[in-house]
């Protein structure tokens, strides 16, 4: 299909989708600080595609916004999951973690989520305190989140077993395969999400700078 093939293309380099002005808060119901998207000079990355900034940069970015992260390893081995689950299925693994800063706040969670649930991207959640699923380990954590992304942006399965729960109903839904960039993800992964994907990007613009 079309938006299959593109991905190829653009793995590598980004679309011309400028970012929409808009705000929102990191995660739902959280009571930490918004995210204010202001820039009109930023574009959207493919799904699909090698990391732009370093592990360390990730580890920084996190630690000058959460010196005390709520999660069950170090920043910098949660980091080097991501990478590791990343590049094996292909998906950008700095942009994931920006995900995941966004989804949790920073890791400082504050909704239906708690930290031991290795949940970090809300896999399950539907509000209402449920708290959806919950992951044996921080690795398993991360490739469920990857697997959740292979799921709405490629046709083929994960290279590994499937851990995401809901896996298979987005392969069963019209979404299958179909999100090209991060701001496809609007409307898929969250919902109503009109600026979804543009509050992930601006925080991976954000690590980029080092800000």
């Amino acid at each position: 299909m079309v938006k299959q093939s593109l991905s190829v293309f653009l793995c590598l380099i980004v679309t011309v989708q400028p970012v929409v002005a808009g705000a929102g808060s990191f995660t739902s119901g959280s009571p930490f600080r918004q995210i204010e998207l202001t820039s009109s000079s930023s574009f959207d990355l493919s799904i699909a595609g090698p990391a732009l900034a370093t592990q360390e940069q990730c580890v920084q970015y996190l630690l000058r916004h959460n010196p005390l992260p709520l999660i069950t390893v170090s920043p910098k081995q949660l980091v080097a999951y991501y990478y590791e689950e990343g590049e094996r299925e292909g998906i950008r693994p700095d942009v994931a973690f920006a995900q995941a800063l966004h989804e949790t706040g920073n890791f400082r969670y504050g909704g239906d989520v708690v930290p031991l649930q290795n949940n970090y991207c809300g896999l399950g959640t539907t509000g209402g305190g449920v708290k959806g699923a919950w992951f044996d380990s921080a690795q398993i954590g991360v490739r469920a989140q990857i697997q959740h992304l292979v799921a709405y942006s490629l046709t083929r399965r994960p290279v590994l077993p499937v851990v995401d729960p809901r896996y298979e109903l987005v392969r069963r839904s019209p979404s299958f395969g179909q999100a090209v960039s991060w701001t496809d993800l609007n409307g898929r992964w969250a919902v109503p999400g009109t600026t979804y994907g543009q509050k992930i990007l601006l925080i991976h613009q954000r690590i980029l700078a080092g800000m």
